[in-house]
């Protein structure tokens, strides 16, 4: 099919018949989609949130019936080290792609190398990993080769910019229409991509996954990024789950129908500088004043249920903390010492902070006050639209801007890698070259004692040097239509275990 002749079919595949679902769960999300068959390519969440309904890793890191965070196997029931730089991944037998493609050893290499290759455009951290050789062993082995040791390359392994495609149908495809033709082993399949609107998702029967609780014969996936209507549609009953922000969290408590659903999370909300924009904040000073101005306690109990135990203190998540750092204290008379001491005793002038997604805004608003009050003015908080976005990420040109970070794997490596001088899509243009040698010795370091060491390390020159302003973990609430079972979030935010959903009616 070409893209043109898919495109007049409505992107369409199976079109809508109602004997096909006639169990279907509706899931909210607050971005618009546009690439949803090409997993590495996916840059906004709700992409994310689409590939993992139909395209699944090697390893996954989450079990949505228990709410358990560790590696567990999907497509690979197995693996082993067989020297520092040499694993072995063994496959699960008698798995088939949507098309009927069957799941082997081939298709993982061809996944794998797709992504790595220097023309293939993605910007998922994926890439930073160190792969030199991708070798079938058999038809159900696969052997990772690596440059350097990689301790945590399950954890790599599990993320969307691993996830396996059916090489017959990727193999030749022009890249506008692998976009939108996903052809993975996931446990739902395209049925209907209504643009800007919904993707409607069919269960695919013969996923491996299924047990005896697995009823859902259609997933819907709306694109509302207006969360007050986003939520009148799940208190209505015309939608099952939604993320919500805590201040309705007691209409959801207080309400007949639905159920809220609290969860930890990896996800940190930051606002991020941009040392090239605005020279003011090459002075570490200046940073360290901007996160000294910010009463994290109020943002807090005003965003994120009161919950202080989440306040940050760098970018590394728990449990991985130096216990030597606490969190800046709100102190605006220092911090207007330090601007002072840096040489703008009468602050100065920020144009924008740009916001990356809806969920940011509130919490931006109150840092500009905050910031105001010790004579730093912002000139607007604006929402920053998703191709813009993704122009500027690409550019490195991003403002001081506000955004949830999800550092999904939950190692110090990949938390740290979002400042990192080599992520293409940071803007900070932070570089310590001790932190860049920390980092460097942290990736390729098995010993846990060592790698304990060098990322306390790492915290201590991200507090004294700080490239963004920590704020807080982000608890994840979420509105539930009662009959709906075996919904955990993922503590990521970036996507979901699709498979574990069941109703009760």
């Amino acid at each position: 099919m070409t893209l043109t002749t898919f495109l007049a079919a409505g992107l369409s595949l199976g079109g809508l018949s109602a004997a096909i679902a006639q169990t279907t769960v509706t899931y909210i999300v607050n971005e618009r989609a546009d690439i949803i068959g090409d997993p590495p390519r996916n840059v906004v969440f709700a992409e994310q949130y689409i590939s993992k309904a139909m395209f699944e890793p090697l390893v996954f890191d989450f079990d949505g019936r228990t709410g358990e965070s560790g590696i567990r196997p999907a497509l690979a029931t197995s693996w082993k080290i067989i020297d520092d730089n040499t694993w072995h991944f063994y496959l699960r037998e008698g798995v088939t792609f949507h098309n009927g493609e069957p799941f082997n050893a081939d298709a993982v290499k061809f996944s794998i190398e797709r992504h790595l290759d220097p023309d293939f455009p993605s910007t998922d951290k994926f890439r930073d990993v160190p792969i030199t050789a991708v070798n079938v062993i058999d038809e159900f082995t696969v052997e990772f080769v690596t440059e350097t040791p990689v301790p945590i390359l399950p954890e790599r392994l599990s993320r969307n910019g691993a996830f396996i495609m059916a090489p017959g149908h990727y193999a030749d495809l022009p890249l506008a229409e692998a976009a939108i033709t996903p052809v993975g082993t996931g446990p739902y399949k395209l049925e209907e991509f209504r643009r800007d609107d919904r993707v409607i998702l069919s269960k695919n029967e013969t996923w491996w996954g299924w047990d005896d609780k697995s009823n859902i014969d259609r997933l819907v996936i709306r694109m509302i990024p207006e969360l007050s209507t986003a939520f009148s549609e799940v208190m209505g009953g015309n939608a099952d789950i939604v993320r919500i922000s805590s201040d309705l969290a007691d209409v959801v408590e207080a309400a007949p129908n639905v159920k809220l659903v609290v969860a930890p999370t990896l996800v940190r909300a930051v606002t991020i500088f941009n040392l090239d924009m605005y020279p003011q904040l090459q002075d570490p000073r200046v940073r360290v004043a901007l996160n000294m101005a910010v009463d994290r306690e109020a943002i807090v109990d005003a965003f994120a249920f009161g919950r202080h135990e989440l306040i940050s203190t760098t970018l590394i998540n728990p449990p991985n903390v130096n216990p030597a750092l606490s969190p800046y204290p709100y102190d605006p008379d220092r911090a207007r010492e330090l601007l002072a001491e840096a040489g703008y005793p009468n602050g100065f002038r920020i144009d924008t902070i740009d916001v990356m997604i809806p969920d940011s805004f509130e919490y931006s608003e109150a840092v500009a006050q905050y910031w105001a009050m010790v004579g730093v003015e912002v000139g607007e908080v604006r929402r920053l639209e998703a191709s813009v976005m993704r122009e500027r990420w690409a550019a490195r040109t991003l403002s001081v801007a506000s955004f949830l970070w999800s550092a999904a794997e939950n190692t110090p490596e990949t938390d740290a890698w979002a400042v990192h001088d080599d992520r293409q899509t940071n803007s900070t243009h932070w570089v310590r070259p001790d932190f860049l040698e920390a980092y460097r010795e942290i990736t390729q370091t098995v010993d846990p004692e060592r790698r304990r060491e060098l990322s306390y390390q790492m915290q201590d020159i991200l507090y004294q040097d700080p490239p963004w302003v920590y704020l807080y973990l982000v608890p994840a609430a979420y509105a539930v239509s009662n009959r709906v079972e075996g919904y955990n979030p993922h503590p990521s935010l970036l996507v979901e275990d699709w498979g574990s959903l069941y109703v009760t009616e």
